[in-house]
């Protein structure tokens, strides 16, 4: 036997564990748990593995697929529970290893998440979508240089995965059109048998790398590719969000609003950043999150969740009620389970942001069912704000409209109507904030911010961007920076091309709001 057969041979001797044998018929029960678990059959899957835990059963597969359910449910003390225990059964299982760094990740344990995708990555050198997790997760802490190192490992041993293509150019500032990086891609584009995904994570990618060095024709050539590929994945219209936000403006009236009498939650701890993606809000929250008395959640989707599940139910078409045909103990057990839910991201901070901006549409709800919540609002320059949209290739499916110019523009629309609605039902319950003001003089708006919220003057909010925070939105690589005005009238660098987008802006009453 050869030196290296004999090394593998010693080395698999090392690693290997011995796998417990199960009985047929409960290797039967497992098999129906798994299948059951697969059809979203989940009580009758948790109920079939806890039997087999009870029965001594000790497979790493049964503890984790067991966790996942745990996860599902947001039980991610007991998920974490059950993961170290399928990790002491075989530490080297990669499954179980990737979803407790997800569960950390998600429970806001970040180190105890970086050490485990480091654990997963020294295992399994070649797994290269762990290592992409830690990079995002580094770069999210604010440590540019490690993700960086670890993205540039990724387009090494996968050139091919995209994803990493693109999540490394909002990291790297490109200088002219020389830079390897520009021409790695080009060539990738170019391949005829590339896949749609990957094609619109480099149409993205490229359209930000010839920003950056002031081609705005090529950039915006690669930006409607990559847009008008992702607009083909749905089948969006205005129509639907129109009647959402004319439902919302006649029901949220001042009289029903005033006729509602409930037994309100009367903490003061939320802090509500609303309005259009795009036009500041992770900002403003990096600037109240540098407070001490602050934590910066950033975008939770409990509060618009809370007012889908509860009052916007398929039998009623997505649309609200008349707000007095709900039971007050709906509104009432919307501001308690909101509370409950923040309690568990932070127990010490006196105040907590959210940063969805999509709240702008439950504002009405917040201020029934958290009447003592602050809510902030972020204007911007409506043309700046479309074509930062336009910009963003979303990491989720909330943003249907954002990959069109026209409906960019007519989204705009309805979000102003519905932001002058509540400005007129509820007068003085919102400040506005606006992203120019607060770039050109800092120190001023932020004091006024900081009034707003109740909040003592402290120096630290005006250095916010030496603060330390997690920052998971597109916006996270500007908020690292200090204040800058460099994207105030961007969209001037474009207008050639944004013909559709200001046709629609043009018939607002103000196109800076």
């Amino acid at each position: 036997m050869s030196n290296r057969k004999r090394k593998i041979k010693r080395k698999i001797q090392k690693t290997a564990k011995p796998r417990q044998v199960i009985s047929s018929q409960q290797n039967f029960r497992l098999q129906q748990a798994v299948q059951a678990q697969s059809a979203g059959k989940l009580a009758f899957a948790e109920s079939a593995y806890r039997a087999l835990i009870a029965e001594n059963v000790k497979i790493p597969e049964l503890f984790n697929n067991l966790a996942m359910i745990c996860t599902q449910s947001a039980r991610h003390g007991e998920a974490q529970s059950l993961l170290k225990r399928a990790l002491a059964i075989d530490p080297r299982f990669p499954d179980a290893r990737m979803h407790l760094a997800t569960v950390y990740e998600q429970s806001g344990k970040t180190e105890q998440a970086v050490d485990c995708y480091q654990r997963l990555i020294s295992d399994h050198p070649k797994m290269f979508v762990a290592r992409y997790l830690l990079a995002n997760l580094l770069k999210a802490q604010g440590k540019l240089e490690e993700a960086i190192t670890h993205y540039k490992k990724i387009m090494e041993q996968q050139p091919g995965y995209t994803q990493a293509h693109f999540t490394y150019s909002g990291v790297h500032n490109y200088k002219d059109v020389s830079d390897p990086h520009i021409t790695s891609m080009l060539g990738l584009y170019q391949k005829n048998s590339l896949g749609t995904d990957n094609r619109i994570h480099l149409a993205f990618a490229l359209a930000k790398a010839f920003e950056d060095i002031k081609d705005y024709p090529q950039a915006f050539h690669y930006l409607k590719a990559g847009n008008d590929l992702r607009y083909k994945k749905y089948n969006y219209t205005i129509e639907s969000d129109e009647e959402l936000i004319d439902n919302i403006i006649k029901t949220f009236s001042r009289e029903a609003l005033k006729d509602l009498t409930i037994n309100a939650e009367v903490s003061d701890r939320p802090i509500f950043i609303v309005g259009m993606p795009r036009s500041g809000t992770t900002l403003v929250e990096k600037i109240l999150a540098s407070h001490t008395d602050v934590f910066g959640a950033g975008e939770l989707d409990y509060l618009y969740s809370l007012g889908v599940s509860q009052f916007l139910g398929t039998s009623n078409h997505f649309q609200f009620r008349p707000l007095d045909t709900y039971s007050k103990d709906i509104y009432e057990s919307v501001g308690k389970v909101y509370l409950e839910k923040i309690n568990l991201l932070n127990e010490h901070a006196g105040r907590i942001t959210d940063k969805l901006p999509f709240n702008f549409m439950m504002i009405g709800l917040i201020k029934i069912a958290l009447p003592n919540a602050r809510i902030i609002h972020c204007v911007r320059d409506a043309r700046d704000t479309s074509l930062s949209i336009y910009k963003q290739n979303f990491a989720t499916e909330n943003y249907r409209f954002a990959y069109d110019l026209k409906t960019v523009g007519q989204f705009h629309k309805l979000y102003q109507k519905v932001m002058k609605h509540w400005h007129q039902v509820m007068p003085g319950a919102i400040y506005d904030i606006e992203y120019e003001s607060l770039t050109q003089n800092p120190e001023h708006e932020i004091r006024n911010l900081l009034s707003a919220c109740d909040l003592e003057w402290q120096e630290a909010c005006l250095n916010f961007d030496q603060s330390e925070g997690m920052v998971k939105t597109a916006s996270f690589y500007q908020v690292r920076q200090p204040m800058y005005t460099s994207s105030v009238k961007l969209w001037e660098q474009y207008k050639d091309f944004l013909g559709p987008l200001l046709n629609e802006l043009n018939t607002l009453e103000n196109v800076t709001s």
